[in-house]
């Protein structure tokens, strides 16, 4: 029943394949004889990557997506173990607000793995929000979050009603005895499948919760270019291109092929400051990676393979899922010629299938 939770999406998961197999039909074009050496035999190139206006540097342009309750794939540690994972690979978490942990206990833990083991690591924790009609509810989780140290808010926008997802309807989906959404525990509802979401949420709500949080505001949901081009107009610092990993809107455009209109439209919109684009759904090789990078996207968030990795061996499993693609991802880098994050853009490295209307980008 867990593992169908995790891994279907709705209806009939034609997005769910799709976003996987649109990685597949985007070919590399690799450059050769170009110097891909390094003094560092660890780190031939280099793959590190900044974000949100150069305000973290991370090790490599993954993120790990936001994702509810990892107790049910490791029951003792949860986020707990993904987080130490996070921190040893110098990366971003994103903190579902479905966590199976509460945020202030996935805080200290972050906090205490960097002081006491990786002093040198930049990760970071973002806390992805859910927006709920009770706005006083919101606003509490906006405000536990800051006070917690997270350094950005990342508010999901396409679940104005959740997807229909058969297998949880099929299995009667429900939490086991001890395990439950941490940070709702205060709310009269704590079913995370049956949550008030706002259906009325819009973009003037940004406002609002721009006025209660100094934090950067990323926008987690969008697959077309006119939203994309709202969202720069109304100067938030990042967007996710996402379609929830398939769970939402059944065949909805795969995310890597919404990607490059929605990066162009940024790009021309862009007036006085740069909102990274970040991407999610169907990465499971460092060439999905380095597809998503070539195309625009700043970073990839990566979700279910970091949770068959927590259920596998906890920590050592999500560790050893960032390791696989970060060593993936700099192999594909210097087989392509590429020494910096910048060439892979710069390189054309890339045909598009003909059905994308884009021989070559």
């Amino acid at each position: 029943m867990f593992y169908d939770f995790y891994r279907t999406g709705s209806d009939d998961q034609v997005t769910l394949d799709d976003n996987q197999l649109a990685y597949r039909r985007i070919k590399l074009r690799p450059k050769i004889l170009i110097d891909v050496s390094s003094h560092s035999p660890s780190d031939s190139v280099n793959r590190h990557t900044k974000l949100l206006n150069s305000s973290v540097t991370i090790s490599f342009p993954c993120i790990i997506a936001p994702t509810a309750l990892h107790r049910l794939a490791n029951r003792e540690h949860g986020e707990l173990a993904t987080i130490r994972a996070a921190v040893t690979h110098s990366t971003i978490m994103c903190v579902s607000t479905g966590a199976s942990t509460s945020m202030e206990s996935i805080a200290e833990e972050h906090q205490r793995q960097i002081k006491e083991y990786y002093p040198q690591s930049h990760s970071q924790l973002w806390y992805q929000l859910y927006v709920y009609s009770n706005r006083q509810r919101t606003q509490q989780l906006i405000q536990r979050a800051e006070r917690s140290g997270y350094k950005a808010i990342v508010i999901t926008v396409d679940v104005c009603i959740l997807g229909n997802r058969e297998c949880d309807i099929h299995n009667n989906m429900a939490l086991p005895d001890g395990i439950r959404a941490e940070n709702l525990i205060d709310d009269t509802n704590d079913d995370p499948f049956n949550r008030p979401y706002d259906s009325s949420l819009s973009w003037r709500d940004l406002e609002w919760i721009r006025s209660i949080t100094r934090l950067p505001l990323i926008i987690k949901g969008i697959l077309h270019p006119d939203d994309a081009r709202e969202a720069v107009r109304h100067g938030v610092q990042g967007i996710v291109v996402s379609n929830h990993g398939g769970r939402q809107l059944d065949t909805s455009q795969s995310t890597i092929e919404a990607l490059s209109d929605i990066i162009r439209v940024v790009r021309s919109e862009e007036k006085n400051y740069e909102m990274d684009v970040y991407v999610d759904g169907g990465i499971r090789r460092g060439t999905d990676i380095l597809k998503a990078v070539a195309l625009g996207a700043k970073a990839v968030m990566v979700g279910r393979p970091i949770l068959w990795g927590l259920a596998v061996d906890g920590e050592k499993g999500v560790s050893n899922v960032l390791q696989i693609l970060k060593t993936e991802f700099q192999t594909a880098m210097m087989l392509c010629g590429c020494q910096t994050i910048e060439d892979i853009s710069k390189n054309d490295i890339l045909v598009m299938n003909s059905n994308n209307n884009k021989s070559k980008l």
